[in-house]
């Protein structure tokens, strides 16, 4: 059993299923976001993502004050942290520390959508 993963009850994302993704990069990269809204003064920045088959998400990167939730909808998803890949299926979540490096992958033959959510929005990228 990973140590990091965690089971969560499946999400209801069909809300974004019906509107088209607010950056769509799938014919380049196989990214698709759709940022969630959030209250006028949050700090939170959540989204939901899809990712095609064999596509990576950002390069190898670290937030030094902020944590960085994931939750697989469906799927799997593959993130680097710790100096290694963590296997995540639908229904599991993960959460990367602050300060750690981190990137993610779709290996699997299928498309895999997850919610991320970072906090404070924006705040460190390094």
């Amino acid at each position: 059993m990973n140590p990091f993963a965690t089971t969560q009850a499946t999400l209801n994302l069909s809300h974004v299923a019906i509107r088209e993704a607010d950056l769509d990069l799938s014919s380049t990269c196989g990214i698709k976001y759709w940022f969630l809204p959030t209250l006028p003064d949050s700090k939170v920045d959540t989204g939901v993502v899809w990712l095609a088959p064999g596509a990576s998400g950002t390069a190898l990167h670290t937030h030094s004050e902020e944590d960085e939730y994931f939750s697989v909808e469906y799927g799997e998803l593959e993130i680097y942290a710790g100096h290694r890949w963590i296997r995540l299926t639908a229904g599991q979540s993960l959460t990367i520390p602050a300060g750690t490096q981190h990137t993610l992958r779709n290996q699997s033959g299928h498309a895999c959508l997850y919610f991320y959510s970072i906090s404070p929005q924006f705040a460190s990228l390094i």
